[in-house]
């Protein structure tokens, strides 16, 4: 897996919106990303999850939300300086969506209409439920099919 580590500061720009960092593009240019990633992050070697990498080309940066949790779990605020540690994550998909994209003609035919960053969503979502019949469940309603 392409790995990165880098060093960022905490941003946070309007009270309504969640807090963010911003990696310069040049820095992300060895993972060679062409469009929102996936990653396992770590700040300050708290591991943090899973989080999409955006490009903000404006800002010549990529880019992550940061929210109010994952602050909390990592000790961090705006402002403070920190080391973040990026892996591109699998792009795998979770078992119980990708046997339903087998067996269900349907759900295939819906998966296949979605856009990359759509079947990213979905994939994250459903990856995201700690239960495998809360996985199934959550890909059967997503694609509009019976669980």
């Amino acid at each position: 897996m392409k790995t990165l580590n880098v060093s960022s500061t905490i941003e946070h720009k309007h009270e309504g919106l969640p807090r963010f960092v911003c990696i310069p593009m040049k820095a992300v240019d060895s993972l060679k990303l062409t469009r929102t990633t996936t990653v396992e992050l770590s700040i300050n070697g708290v591991n943090v999850g899973r989080r999409s990498l955006k490009r903000w080309d404006d800002r010549d940066c990529w880019w992550m939300d940061l929210s109010n949790e994952v602050c909390r779990r990592a000790g961090i605020d705006t402002g403070d300086q920190v080391k973040l540690h990026l892996r591109v994550a699998s792009e795998e998909l979770p078992a119980e969506l990708a046997s339903l994209i087998k067996t269900d003609t349907l759900a295939r035919q819906r998966w296949e209409k979605l856009t990359p960053g759509q079947q990213r969503m979905l994939r994250e979502e459903v990856l995201a439920a700690r239960q495998s019949s809360t996985r199934a469940r959550r890909a059967a309603r997503a694609l509009g099919v019976a669980g």
